[in-house]
């Protein structure tokens, strides 16, 4: 009897843990490798402890700011329809259209995740807010080229125009290494043609940093590796696993930790714990990457104790 009134509890406590509503905001959309990798951990973590809905605000192939307004509006209507026991945002512009506006001190849980570099812009954290933001490696990137190619005065950094993940990671870059005495030179680009016309004219810096290229329309994958196997003269280095068929070395963040930690922390909401324990963290993992293809095909030698400790990709 007593073992049946247990059995009994524990199916009612698990009812009331799947009867939760779960809301998770992606900043981009379905094919971004970065958020995809996100969703699908938030997912997978939460399954059975609540209902998960997704919206997705497509920022980053419309970057327009009436775009990032509807589209907030737009989910804070979905917000207010389920009534979520908490909401998990990845990425800046669901923070800076949704949450900052709308939801600063409210009465849902939200945690963010892959915040880039600062959350401060936002005014995180809130009374109802925490979450993990995303730091790139390049201070451990500078200490890898120099070991490589020696004294470095001026790095080029290419990435996709219009895109505030994009910029930010550029000011940063650009504060960091200027305090080395190291000035950045930003290309921009919208078109798969401009992006080689950068990745040539960056040539003559001392090594280049490859971001994030999610907004291309025209992106051809196949293409571009031909074309950087061909014309590859300089270290090129990135921080986005998906860009390392295009670069020699890539110390890249994980989009999984982003994803595992939010589901951990929107779990112990869920279990009734508060937020103002838990307090903004930031990313602690990182891969380590050689591209073969590129590099055996282009001037560039590095360390042997970095060859020896990367994961070798082709």
């Amino acid at each position: 009897m007593r073992f049946a009134i247990l059995i009994a509890c524990f199916f009612v406590l698990v009812h009331s843990v799947q009867a939760k509503e779960c809301v998770y905001i992606n900043s981009y959309h379905t094919g971004y490798a970065w958020s995809d990798k996100i969703e699908a951990t938030v997912k997978d973590k939460l399954k059975g402890y609540c209902n998960v809905h997704v919206f997705r605000m497509d920022t980053k192939r419309h970057t327009s700011e009436a775009f990032g307004q509807q589209k907030a509006l737009e989910a804070k209507a979905l917000i207010e329809k389920v009534k979520p026991d908490v909401v998990i945002v990845s990425d800046d512009n669901a923070s800076k259209y949704l949450v900052a506006p709308y939801y600063k001190n409210s009465s849902i849980p939200f945690v963010f995740c892959g915040i880039n570099w600062t959350a401060k812009a936002y005014g995180y954290p809130y009374d109802n807010a925490t979450g993990m933001i995303e730091v790139s490696p390049i201070k451990s990137l500078l200490r890898e080229a120099r070991l490589a190619i020696g004294d470095v005065k001026e790095v080029a950094f290419i990435a996709t125009k219009g895109v505030r993940t994009d910029e930010k990671e550029f000011i940063w870059m650009s504060r960091i290494y200027g305090r080395e005495g190291i000035t950045v030179v930003p290309f921009y680009v919208d078109s798969m043609k401009a992006w080689r016309n950068a990745y040539d004219e960056a040539q003559r810096s001392d090594f280049i940093v490859l971001n994030n290229v999610a907004g291309i329309a025209d992106w051809d994958k196949e293409k571009i590796e031909n074309y950087v196997k061909h014309h590859a003269k300089t270290l090129t280095v990135t921080t986005y696993d998906f860009m390392t068929p295009y670069t020699m070395l890539a110390m890249t963040k994980l989009a999984e930790e982003q994803g595992e930690w939010a589901s951990d922390v929107a779990l112990h909401i869920l279990q009734g714990e508060s937020l103002k324990y838990i307090p903004v963290v930031s990313n602690r993992r990182y891969n380590l990457y050689i591209n073969t293809t590129i590099l055996d095909a282009s001037p560039v030698h590095l360390s042997d104790s970095l060859y020896f400790k990367a994961i070798k990709v082709q």
